[in-house]
């Protein structure tokens, strides 16, 4: 009985934590999303860099949206469907590898983190 509660009590603890996870976080195939960014991303540039980044989908295409966790701008990533992208002043402000701060033609004018030229 005693094992059975803590068993419990460990996989609650384990699923509470992904909610407080921080968004836009690298991902990979050992390394999935969680909280409220569940959906691993990839960007490549023209040169070949390519990052992989959780995110999530979002309705509205927006440069600042309350649809998007943390301090996040909802564009259409290469034209697809919208999806939320960090925004930022600095690279040191993007969360995941391989990262630039840009204005891209899709954000709406905000500086977002994106994939290295």
């Amino acid at each position: 009985m005693r094992l059975a509660f803590a068993s419990s009590l460990a996989l609650f603890a384990t699923l509470a934590g992904c909610a407080e996870d921080a968004p836009y976080l690298t991902c990979s195939r050992d390394a999935p999303c969680s909280g409220e960014t569940r959906l691993c991303l990839s960007s490549t540039s023209a040169s070949g860099n390519t990052v992989r980044f959780c995110s999530t989908r979002c309705a509205t295409p927006a440069a600042t949206s309350t649809e998007c966790p943390g301090n996040g701008a909802c564009i259409r990533l290469n034209g697809g469907d919208p999806v939320c992208v960090p925004r930022c002043t600095a690279v040191a402000e993007c969360p995941f590898d391989g990262a630039a701060c840009a204005v891209l033609g899709e954000s709406l004018g905000a500086r977002v983190c994106s994939v290295r030229p």
